[in-house]
């Protein structure tokens, strides 16, 4: 970070000059977002090199430490606002409503819809599908009839905006102390600047992020409408309108996986069909006899499903997949996560069967319970002068944010009760890598057992002090034990890479 972000005691000066070489930086992903310009378009120019790294010169590049390339080295840093680490409460992610699929209008098809609407001038104006999703078989959901949908995830990818209905099924209690009824507007600290609506793009334009719970042998239907935009224009410089949906790790359909060319534009919406098998379910355990391989049956009992019980998956998340926007749309708000469950995995500690592994969840449901089982979005994030998202552009490779979020919040805390508690965590960076470690005030290591890793269970829980390196989109699920500690300890997530 030392090499790309000047220090905040910089001089003034070059603090002007590094955020003169930002807006030019920021002027090229502005046009490469409205289309103006291409990536070989840079190469021509000459602000680009052939290996995708920005040029020497103009102060563009801020690795470049040779004085005469005309530069002050580095990014201006990003506006806390006098803001302290650890003021404002971690706020649980809100659980999407799981809907009746008769609740959908129009009723999901095989097919893709493709009855007519008109299309906004700024995009071409005439008339078009209401669904984005590609015409004709080739693209129809696949076994559809043997495994029709059975519960609908509808959502709109939107600009910022307040959350007033936020659902974390947790009492307030359970979420540090936060009131379900508040309103939330678009800030990542309470004192920071409000996001404007194009500076921030997120399922149902609302923070914090969104998270859906899904059980095998239910299959799914998500219908993903896009509210951005028609304007390209209109996006604060970053991001693209056009997106696709990745559920990113399961046994899903090409036509449901978010594939980077099947974007769909403003006004269509885009039914993903997830039917929620697990892996080898036409070749493992057809006939569905072995209790491992089971669901919830919502009543404390299972029903065997087909397949493989050690691909069990747990833990996933779904996120733009647009072609050559996927990091910028991502980074603007587009990624949420999904809890699966099933007999192995069922979100209940209480029930014994034989089955069910018992982690950290609660009690109230049959499956579900999200009281001591918390999901963290981590992500590092850069902001301008005027405290707005902000996407620099340092090479190909990836943007790094001098300032990091969890569950888009800056730096929050979270208070937990003294017992154990799963915390399934997701990098959901677009560059940055993740090696965590627990540690209490003194900087001592502390144990956590990881039970999980990119969606699958281990074979074993293992009592770590630092996990392995997290990279982009990877899941590392863990169980902290805060029962030896006193109440008012303080404990630190913190990141060894």
């Amino acid at each position: 970070m030392n090499r790309i972000f000047l220090p905040r005691t910089t001089s003034r000066v070059r603090l002007r000059a590094a955020e003169q070489a930002r807006g030019h930086r920021a002027e090229i992903v502005r046009e490469l977002s409205w289309g103006r310009i291409s990536r070989r378009d840079l190469i021509k120019m000459g602000l680009f090199t052939s290996a995708g790294m920005l040029a020497p010169i103009r102060g563009l590049n801020p690795f470049v430490l040779d004085p005469s390339a005309q530069i002050p080295t580095g990014a201006p840093p990003s506006p806390l606002f006098g803001v302290q680490p650890f003021t404002q409460p971690m706020l649980r992610f809100d659980v999407i409503p799981r809907n009746p699929v008769s609740t959908l209008d129009p009723a999901p098809t095989a097919q893709a819809n493709q009855t007519r609407q008109p299309v906004d001038p700024a995009l071409g104006g005439g008339t078009g599908p209401i669904e984005g999703r590609p015409p004709g078989p080739v693209w129809a959901h696949q076994r559809f009839a043997q495994f029709p949908p059975q519960v609908a995830i509808e959502m709109t990818q939107a600009q910022a905006t307040t959350n007033f209905q936020y659902r974390p099924e947790v009492a307030a209690r359970l979420n540090s102390g936060v009131s379900p009824a508040a309103p939330i507007p678009l800030k990542f600290h309470p004192q920071w600047p409000t996001q404007e609506p194009n500076s921030v793009w997120t399922f149902n334009g609302t923070i914090p992020p969104k998270l859906i719970q899904a059980r095998y042998g239910e299959p799914v239907l998500f219908r993903h409408h896009n509210g951005l935009p028609a304007d390209v224009t209109q996006n604060n410089g970053f991001g693209r309108h056009t997106i696709t949906t990745h559920e990113h790790n399961a046994h899903h359909g090409a036509e449901n996986d978010g594939f980077t060319g099947a974007y769909f534009f403003p006004n269509q919406f885009y039914d993903y069909h997830w039917p929620w098998v697990l892996a080898g379910i036409f070749s493992v355990n057809t006939a569905a006899t072995d209790r491992r391989a089971s669901t919830p049956d919502g009543s404390g009992g299972l029903i065997n499903v087909p397949g493989d019980w050690r691909e069990t998956m747990s833990t996933h998340w779904f996120h733009d997949h647009m072609f050559s926007f996927t990091a910028q749309n991502v980074y603007k708000g587009n990624a949420g996560m999904l809890n699966i469950y099933s007999g192995l995995d069922r979100g209940n500690e209480a029930i014994g069967d034989g089955v069910n592994l018992r982690l950290p969840s609660g009690t109230a449901k049959d499956f579900g319970n999200v009281d001591y089982d918390v999901n963290l979005m981590l992500a590092d994030k850069a902001f301008d002068q005027d405290g707005q998202l902000f996407f620099d552009i340092f090479d190909f490779d990836g943007f790094l944010g001098d300032v990091m979020t969890v569950n888009f919040f800056y730096k929050p805390f979270f208070e937990v009760e003294r017992r154990k508690y799963r915390f399934r965590i997701l990098n959901g960076a677009v560059a940055r890598f993740f090696k965590i470690a627990l540690a209490d005030a003194a900087g001592r290591a502390q144990p956590m057992i990881q039970i999980g890793n990119d969606g699958n269970l281990l074979p074993q829980p293992l009592t770590l002090l630092e996990l392995d390196e997290l990279g982009i989109a990877e899941r590392y699920d863990v169980v902290i034990d805060f029962s030896s500690y006193s109440i008012g300890d303080t404990l630190h997530f913190v990141n060894l890479a």
